[in-house]
């Protein structure tokens, strides 16, 4: 599979994940943050930060290439540091966020850019924002 094939798998996959996380508990049904900051500043500054920085200089390692069930330690320290840079804000459901972050590493490596990972992470936290909004109206109905 080539890394379009699969941007565009996690692409279209990402709204019933998200409805279904939501529903199941598995992520927040309610967002402290505002909108603009989940779609425009958040996905911005994370992504330089977690792959333009950091997985960026972890990729140098002699060692980063090793692979653990297919994801290099570089892609998986990077998801492991973002999921506990999520622990205070999300407590234990930062850990489903450790899925998107090894695919957006994925794409990262296969890349060396950060402009698909800013957009796709914008992405996911949209299918987030939404799928809040659909389990909240179906609590009303």
């Amino acid at each position: 599979m080539t890394i379009r094939q699969e941007a565009l798998l996690v692409t279209l996959a990402a709204p019933l994940i998200a409805l279904i996380a939501v529903q199941g508990g598995l992520l927040s049904s309610s967002l402290t943050v505002p909108a603009w900051y989940l779609l425009l500043a958040a996905p911005f500054w994370e992504e330089w930060l977690f792959r333009g920085a950091l997985q960026r200089r972890l990729q140098d390692r002699h060692w980063s290439g090793r692979k653990l069930a297919g994801i290099s330690l570089s892609n998986g320290l990077t998801g492991s540091v973002f999921v506990l840079a999520h622990l205070p804000f999300q407590g234990t459901k930062a850990l489903l966020i450790l899925i998107p972050a090894l695919a957006l590493g994925r794409i990262f490596e296969q890349t060396d850019r950060i402009i698909a990972c800013i957009l796709l992470h914008g992405w996911f936290n949209l299918c987030w924002m939404l799928a809040t909004q659909i389990i909240k109206l179906g609590d009303t109905v």
